[in-house]
């Protein structure tokens, strides 16, 4: 597993290094160059870089001090800047970005949150609104694999986002549902958009409002926002939202948002998905031991589906069962992803369903709820759609290759 593991890596790898250079990493190397007192160096750098790609803020700033150097010296970064909103946003920024260049930790790590990823899922997307980063993973092999990573913008007033209005960036398992592209919208949104599913099932259980939550890129002149800038929204610069869009699939690709995500070596992810399966598991078989109570203990008291609450439902459920002598359940392209940063699971599957009176098939989408008695229990699940197949937005990059 392992060996595949970094054979995918190195592939990307490969791929990624064979491109121009990121301008992200042209300027950390010239950063590098400071720290290392190697100012003629680091100064031809910034100054390369700011003439082919100038509407890059921060580069500029990073310059201006190298500049400075020359009559001062360089002490702190933006020391000759007067203190302003902007100035501490860019110090996040660089901040955000220069931990990122240094978190190797996350190269042979897999976030906890993608506790388990069906091949139908050939990729997703995690997003570390704490470290303004967001992670595109490989799916095709027996775990994920990080290949890619861009800094990211969330909303004006941070995370958490819970009423229309309130500028904030929302947290938990999201779906891409479509592709806008950049002739269909203002120009602040750059390079095109994709939605989320943003309410989703646990939002609107909970009572959250609010919509039009995209993955979008920059305005024209603007080569990326600072961390804290958007109105809601994950915004990349153009040209990473371009790469990005290669590997995502039309409603499919999971986005994943959170703070502070947890990553697991490869034994420990293993073990943890083991363990999540188990709850998923002992579900289908309290179904099919015929045993009503066992079953309708996997179901919240908040439990709906849209269409009926939990006394309809284990009233539903009771009258049934009284016309059945077995039960059999098999699921299929099951994925289970957890919630960032709170006790939700989101499960998408195909169930197959046979008993002696009725037998059906449908794709189920449930979300769990890890409750105070330390079970975990489904708070809404209903059938949606079947996934198409995998459909990538033609958006100006597929386009150039063709």
């Amino acid at each position: 597993m392992k060996f595949v593991s970094i054979i995918i890596a190195v592939f990307y790898s490969v791929i990624l290094f064979a491109a121009d250079p990121h301008p992200e990493d042209r300027l950390l190397d010239a950063v590098r160059d400071i720290q290392s007192s190697n100012l003629i160096s680091a100064e031809s750098k910034l100054e390369l870089l700011v003439s082919e790609v100038p509407d890059f803020k921060l580069a500029q700033l990073v310059y201006a001090d190298v500049l400075m150097s020359r009559v001062k010296g360089v002490n702190n970064l933006g020391s000759e800047i007067k203190d302003s909103p902007e100035k501490s946003l860019l110090l996040t920024e660089i901040k955000n970005r220069y931990q990122a260049d240094k978190d190797n930790g996350v190269k042979s790590r897999i976030p906890s949150v993608l506790a388990k990823l069906d091949s139908f899922y050939r990729h997703a997307i995690v997003v570390d609104l704490s470290k303004s980063r967001l992670y595109l993973f490989d799916n095709s092999q027996s775990l994920p694999v990080l290949i890619d990573d861009f800094f990211v913008s969330m909303g004006r007033s941070g995370a958490g986002k819970v009423l229309e209005g309130d500028l904030k960036t929302p947290l938990g398992v999201y779906f891409i549902q479509s592709y806008i592209a950049p002739d269909q919208l203002a120009d602040k949104y750059g390079a095109g958009a994709y939605p989320i599913n943003y309410p989703n099932a646990w939002d609107r259980l909970n009572g959250k409002t609010g919509h039009g939550i995209w993955l979008h890129g920059t305005r024209s002149g603007t080569y990326n926002r600072p961390p804290l800038a958007s109105e809601g929204c994950v915004v990349l610069p153009n040209n990473d939202l371009l790469d990005l869009g290669m590997h995502i699939d039309l409603k499919s690709t999971p986005v994943l948002i959170g703070e502070n995500i947890q990553w697991l070596i490869s034994e420990q992810w293993q073990s943890h998905k083991n363990e999540i399966s188990l709850v998923h598991e002992q579900w289908i078989s309290d179904w099919e031991s015929m045993n009503v109570d066992d079953y309708l203990n996997h179901y919240s008291g908040r439990f709906t589906n849209g269409k009926k609450d939990f006394n309809h439902w284990s009233d539903h459920k009771r009258r049934i069962a009284k016309h059945k002598t077995f039960v059999n359940v098999e699921l299929s392209n099951v994925s289970l992803l957890k919630h960032p940063n709170e006790d939700v699971m989101v499960a998408t599957f195909l169930q197959t369903y046979a008993s002696d009176n009725f037998s059906s098939q449908s794709w189920k989408r449930q979300y769990w709820n890890k409750e105070n008695d330390g079970q975990w229990r489904i708070v809404f699940e209903d059938e949606i759609s079947a996934p198409v197949a995998p459909q990538l937005a033609i958006n100006d990059k597929l386009l150039k290759r063709k």
